[in-house]
Protein backbone atom coordinates (compact mmCIF):
# COMPACT_ATOMS: atom_id res chain seq x y z
CA UNK A 1 0.00 0.00 0.00
CA UNK A 2 2.85 2.01 1.13
CA UNK A 3 4.27 1.78 -2.58
CA UNK A 4 1.48 2.59 -4.14
CA UNK A 5 0.93 5.91 -2.78
CA UNK A 6 5.32 6.27 -2.83
CA UNK A 7 4.32 5.80 -6.92
CA UNK A 8 1.35 8.28 -7.03
CA UNK A 9 2.86 11.24 -5.17
CA UNK A 10 6.44 10.53 -7.91
CA UNK A 11 4.08 10.99 -10.61
CA UNK A 12 1.91 13.79 -9.19
CA UNK A 13 5.47 15.71 -8.77
CA UNK A 14 6.36 14.92 -12.25
CA UNK A 15 3.38 16.18 -13.93
CA UNK A 16 3.32 19.39 -11.45
CA UNK A 17 7.09 20.20 -12.85
CA UNK A 18 6.20 19.39 -16.06
CA UNK A 19 3.06 22.27 -16.36
CA UNK A 20 4.90 24.62 -14.28
CA UNK A 21 5.99 27.32 -16.93
CA UNK A 22 9.12 30.03 -16.65
CA UNK A 23 8.60 33.07 -15.49
CA UNK A 24 8.73 35.74 -18.42
CA UNK A 25 11.32 37.94 -18.63
CA UNK A 26 10.30 41.92 -18.28
CA UNK A 27 12.24 44.65 -20.50
CA UNK A 28 12.95 48.01 -19.14
CA UNK A 29 12.73 50.20 -22.45
CA UNK A 30 13.38 54.24 -22.48
CA UNK A 31 10.06 55.48 -22.46
CA UNK A 32 9.21 56.68 -25.42
CA UNK A 33 6.83 56.49 -27.29
CA UNK A 34 6.76 54.17 -30.78
CA UNK A 35 3.65 54.42 -32.97
CA UNK A 36 3.60 51.89 -35.97
CA UNK A 37 1.11 52.51 -38.75
CA UNK A 38 -0.19 49.73 -40.75
CA UNK A 39 0.61 49.60 -44.45
CA UNK A 40 -2.81 50.09 -46.23
CA UNK A 41 -4.36 46.91 -47.87
CA UNK A 42 -4.51 46.90 -51.46
CA UNK A 43 -7.86 46.35 -52.30
CA UNK A 44 -8.61 42.94 -54.00
CA UNK A 45 -10.09 43.83 -57.72
CA UNK A 46 -13.11 42.40 -58.04
CA UNK A 47 -15.02 42.05 -61.69
CA UNK A 48 -18.05 43.81 -62.56
CA UNK A 49 -21.40 42.12 -63.02
CA UNK A 50 -21.36 43.03 -66.77
CA UNK A 51 -17.81 42.75 -68.72
CA UNK A 52 -16.71 46.15 -70.13
CA UNK A 53 -15.85 45.71 -73.75
CA UNK A 54 -13.70 49.20 -75.48
CA UNK A 55 -14.33 49.77 -78.64
CA UNK A 56 -11.72 49.83 -80.59
CA UNK A 57 -10.40 52.93 -82.21
CA UNK A 58 -9.81 51.67 -85.84
CA UNK A 59 -13.11 51.47 -87.12
CA UNK A 60 -11.77 49.73 -90.60
CA UNK A 61 -9.86 46.78 -89.30
CA UNK A 62 -11.63 46.76 -85.84
CA UNK A 63 -8.34 45.62 -84.31
CA UNK A 64 -7.79 46.45 -80.68
CA UNK A 65 -4.34 47.96 -79.53
CA UNK A 66 -2.52 46.70 -76.69
CA UNK A 67 -3.60 49.70 -74.64
CA UNK A 68 -6.97 48.71 -75.69
CA UNK A 69 -6.73 45.52 -75.17
CA UNK A 70 -5.38 46.19 -71.48
CA UNK A 71 -7.57 48.81 -70.49
CA UNK A 72 -10.67 46.12 -71.59
CA UNK A 73 -8.65 43.76 -69.61
CA UNK A 74 -9.15 46.01 -66.66
CA UNK A 75 -12.41 46.79 -66.71
CA UNK A 76 -13.42 43.07 -67.15
CA UNK A 77 -11.62 41.93 -64.44
CA UNK A 78 -11.56 44.36 -62.03
CA UNK A 79 -8.13 45.56 -62.01
CA UNK A 80 -7.18 49.33 -60.88
CA UNK A 81 -5.02 50.13 -63.22
CA UNK A 82 -3.69 49.47 -66.52
CA UNK A 83 -0.50 47.96 -65.53
CA UNK A 84 -2.08 45.95 -62.89
CA UNK A 85 -4.15 44.23 -66.33
CA UNK A 86 -0.21 44.21 -68.27
CA UNK A 87 1.26 42.71 -65.26
CA UNK A 88 -1.37 39.55 -65.07
CA UNK A 89 -1.83 39.21 -69.44
CA UNK A 90 2.09 39.40 -69.42
CA UNK A 91 2.15 36.44 -66.55
CA UNK A 92 -0.59 34.80 -68.14
CA UNK A 93 1.25 34.51 -71.80
CA UNK A 94 4.52 33.49 -70.43
CA UNK A 95 2.53 30.84 -68.41
CA UNK A 96 1.59 29.35 -72.05
CA UNK A 97 4.88 29.96 -73.98
CA UNK A 98 6.23 28.00 -71.09
CA UNK A 99 3.09 25.06 -71.23
CA UNK A 100 3.45 24.92 -74.81
CA UNK A 101 7.11 24.45 -74.43
CA UNK A 102 7.15 21.74 -72.75
CA UNK A 103 4.50 19.62 -75.02
CA UNK A 104 1.40 20.28 -72.37
CA UNK A 105 -1.74 20.73 -74.35
CA UNK A 106 -3.44 23.42 -72.58
CA UNK A 107 -7.50 23.43 -72.46
CA UNK A 108 -9.11 27.03 -72.00
CA UNK A 109 -12.24 26.69 -70.84
CA UNK A 110 -15.30 28.69 -73.29
CA UNK A 111 -12.59 28.87 -75.67
CA UNK A 112 -10.66 25.77 -77.03
CA UNK A 113 -7.65 23.92 -76.52
CA UNK A 114 -3.93 24.91 -77.91
CA UNK A 115 -0.95 22.74 -78.57
CA UNK A 116 1.85 21.83 -80.13
CA UNK A 117 1.48 19.72 -83.56
CA UNK A 118 4.33 18.34 -85.33
CA UNK A 119 3.80 18.22 -89.43
CA UNK A 120 5.34 15.65 -91.16
CA UNK A 121 8.07 16.66 -94.38
CA UNK A 122 6.48 16.87 -97.65
CA UNK A 123 6.71 17.88 -100.95
CA UNK A 124 5.42 20.78 -102.50
CA UNK A 125 5.95 23.13 -105.64
CA UNK A 126 7.18 27.04 -106.39
CA UNK A 127 4.31 28.65 -108.01
CA UNK A 128 6.80 30.75 -109.70
CA UNK A 129 8.89 28.21 -111.77
CA UNK A 130 7.12 24.81 -111.14
CA UNK A 131 10.17 23.13 -109.69
CA UNK A 132 9.41 20.67 -106.49
CA UNK A 133 11.05 21.63 -103.28
CA UNK A 134 11.09 19.63 -99.94
CA UNK A 135 9.08 21.31 -97.21
CA UNK A 136 11.16 20.11 -93.92
CA UNK A 137 8.78 18.80 -91.06
CA UNK A 138 8.00 21.67 -88.17
CA UNK A 139 6.18 22.12 -85.25
CA UNK A 140 3.36 24.70 -85.20
CA UNK A 141 1.21 26.04 -82.25
CA UNK A 142 -2.21 24.81 -82.86
CA UNK A 143 -5.53 26.05 -81.50
CA UNK A 144 -8.64 24.18 -82.08
CA UNK A 145 -12.22 26.05 -80.57
CA UNK A 146 -14.67 24.53 -78.75
CA UNK A 147 -18.19 24.14 -80.18
CA UNK A 148 -19.63 26.51 -77.30
CA UNK A 149 -17.16 29.19 -78.89
CA UNK A 150 -18.07 28.45 -82.44
CA UNK A 151 -21.87 28.67 -81.44
CA UNK A 152 -21.50 31.90 -79.57
CA UNK A 153 -19.48 33.71 -82.31
CA UNK A 154 -20.74 32.28 -85.90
Amino acid sequence: MAIKKAKKAAKKAQTKKATKKAPAKKKVVAKKTVVVKAAPKKPVPMPPSRPVIVTPKNGATKQFTQSELFQCLQGSCGFHTKAEAKAYYEGFTSMIQTALKKGYKLMLPGLGKIQVRTSKARMGRNPMTGEEIRIPARRKVRFTPLKALKDAVL
